[in-house]
This record gives C-alpha cells, structure tokens and sequence, in this order.
C-alpha cells in the first residue's frame, strides 16, 4: 500500500509519487497554498523546495516564519527556495531534460543524506514561458515529469495563477497532471492524457 503525504492544505492527502495541479486567482490564494504545504513539509521533517516567480524567496520566508520556525530548516538545507531562473533557466533557456534531471538529482540527494523521507516541491510556471514555443517546451516537461515522477519519494505540487494566464495555458496543465485539487478536493483528473499520447507531434 502505497503511503499516503499530507499536504497541509484543506486537510488533503495524496500518495508518494503524486504530480498535481492546482488552481487558484492572485497572490492570496497563491499563499494559501503555498504556504500551509510548505509547513507541513517542515513539521513532518520533508525537504522542501519553492520555486516561484510571484514571490521572492526573501519574501516566502517571511511570510512562512509566521508559521513555522524557518531558522534551523535553511540552516540544514531542509528547505530550499529559488527563482525560476535558478532552477527552470539555470543554462539560460529551459530544457525538459534539464529539469528531469534536476528533479532526479533531488530525489537522489534525499536518499543519499538518509535525513529526509520524502521531497516536497510546489513551483510555477515561469511567466517567460508563457509565448507558444515556450509553453509547449514546459508542458512537454509537465507529460514527461509524469513518467518518472512515480519513481521516487517525491510529491510536486504545480501551481497555476488563473490571473496570469489564459485558458490554453490552463488546458494543458489539466492534460498533464493525473490528479488536480478543485473545491478543496483532490481528484482524479478526467482530462489527463498519457505522456506518449500528449507527446505525439510536440517533439
């Protein structure tokens, strides 16, 4: 029987492994997401990593010292926050594999240091990513990630601000992510596509 990761929000749980989606409108219900899951990670002894574009990551720990003690977790590296530029762009355009490999490296490192359990990482997509040839680049990222995701210790949670973009964008996350949190539920997502059939013709 699998074992089952609370998030932290809504009182919700999902199994390792999970990839999910959420949705939600503008920097309020971003931090209401955010914020608890990152918590949570840090209670339950998770490394936890925050790659978000909306919000520096100077301003992340402010806002999750009113919550958790966020001193001793940076100190230990249990808790990691970039930019998307440090972790999606690190060689200055995205690259699916790149990102794969950064996830794998994780997980990797989780095992290896034997002090964590279970990753637990939340990010957006970046805003520079929203142009056509960039959008179908991430998303070819968001099937693939779905293949190997299942693999490891890890529940990544992907977070998509209705505000910022439009309903293609909104789309195809919904095609990539086989389980998706709406009205306070996590669900089962009927518009998910398996990566090989999502895949075909977009490289």
């Amino acid at each position: 029987m699998t074992e089952s990761v609370a998030l932290g929000v809504l009182g919700l749980e999902v199994p390792r492994g999970t990839h999910i989606c959420t949705f939600y409108g503008g920097s309020s219900g971003r931090d209401e997401i955010v914020l608890p899951f990152l918590a949570e990670g840090i209670r339950a002894r998770d490394k936890c990593i925050c790659i978000l574009e909306s919000l520096a990551p100077s301003e992340v720990l402010s806002k999750l010292a009113l919550q958790v003690d966020v001193g001793p977790p940076v100190a230990t590296g249990q808790l990691e926050l970039a930019t998307p530029a440090e972790a999606y762009l690190r060689s200055g355009s995205f690259s699916t594999e790149e990102m794969l490999g950064y996830w794998g490296e994780a997980a990797a490192a989780t095992r290896t240091a034997g002090d964590f359990s279970l990753t637990r990482a939340t990010g957006e997509m970046p805003s520079v990513l929203g142009q056509p040839a960039g959008r179908a680049e991430f998303f070819r990222y968001e099937a693939k990630l779905n293949e190997v995701i299942p693999d490891y210790p890890q529940v990544i949670l992907c977070l998509y601000d209705l505000e910022r973009f439009g309903a293609e964008v909104l789309m195809d996350a919904l095609r990539t992510h086989p389980m998706v949190i709406v009205d306070g539920m996590v669900h089962d997502n009927p518009y998910y596509i398996e990566p090989g059939k999502f895949l075909v013709g977009r490289g």
